[in-house]
């Protein structure tokens, strides 16, 4: 009796892609600025420690092995043991949706506790990263691992959604830095109500479109700052905000601090590490 498997794959649109943007090993936890925040997606891997992750009124346990998503518009918070380490790897692209529908991948459920089987793989596949296997090898860690997520059969009908939501996420992150965008200019591109739109947003996505919005824009206008931007009113105009005061404030709302007061701590902190 033969022992051959022969499985046939489902057909692959061309629009099925994921890029991977990072692989890091983060081994000094403690030196990072919380609250967490990523305008793209990121999956981790705890490697050392233990911790709790804080996400939207949630509380998770953090240890060795345990894996948990990061999702873009969404700030997050862990305490953590001081040899806290974890790689995570950092993600985007039209597939992402539609992946995560099938997988069952939600805001509400961004921990999976028995990873403790890709820590070897993950540590060996960042080692041996280059400029020549960068891409292929990083995008080959991450499905690896979210080819463990779920093992189920095809879903039911319950779970099988249109492709309405990653139409939106992507029209979004295209167009977040436009001044003129709003739900009901989405609403009227894609021949929907901009109630049915805002209740679709939320209830698929766990943050309304106006906030999703937000953080997408300060979230870049943190990146321009990064980047030596020194600029109020520059910034505010690149991040789609018109009026450089409104931008200050919502920035202050989330940051903390104004942009102003956060250009000059990176200016301090560039001058205190410099020799």
């Amino acid at each position: 009796m033969s022992d051959s498997i022969c499985k046939f794959m489902p057909a692959k649109s061309d629009n099925d892609n994921i890029k991977t943007i990072n692989f890091v090993y983060e081994s000094d936890f403690k030196s990072l600025r919380q609250p967490f925040f990523r305008a793209i997606y990121a999956l981790h891997l705890v490697t050392k420690g233990t911790g709790t992750l804080k996400i939207n009124s949630s509380v998770y346990p953090l240890k060795k092995g345990t894996a948990y998503f990061a999702f873009p518009g969404t700030l997050y918070e862990i305490e953590a043991s001081n040899d806290f380490e974890y790689i995570y790897i950092s993600f985007m692209g039209s597939y992402v949706v539609s992946l995560f529908e099938k997988l069952d991948i939600t805001l509400s459920h961004p921990v999976y506790p028995d990873f403790g089987h890709m820590i070897n793989f993950w540590k060996n596949s960042i080692k041996r990263v280059n400029q020549a296997n960068a891409n292929i090898l990083t995008e080959c860690a991450l499905l690896y691992a979210l080819s463990f997520i779920n093992n189920s059969e095809e879903p039911g009908p319950e779970k099988k959604k249109d492709d309405l939501l990653g139409i939106l996420v992507d029209y979004i992150d295209n167009h977040y830095k436009d001044a003129d965008m709003s739900l009901n200019k989405i609403a009227a591109n894609f021949s929907y109500t901009e109630k049915y739109l805002s209740h679709f947003f939320k209830k698929n996505m766990n943050i309304g479109f106006n906030s999703y919005l937000t953080n997408l824009r300060i979230q870049y206008a943190c990146e321009l700052i990064e980047r030596d931007m020194t600029s109020v009113s520059q910034i505010a105009s690149l991040c789609g905000y018109c009026d450089p005061l409104y931008f200050s404030r919502v920035f202050k709302k989330i940051m903390g601090v104004t942009p102003s007061d956060q250009i000059k701590k990176i200016h301090s902190d560039i001058e205190e590490s410099t020799p």
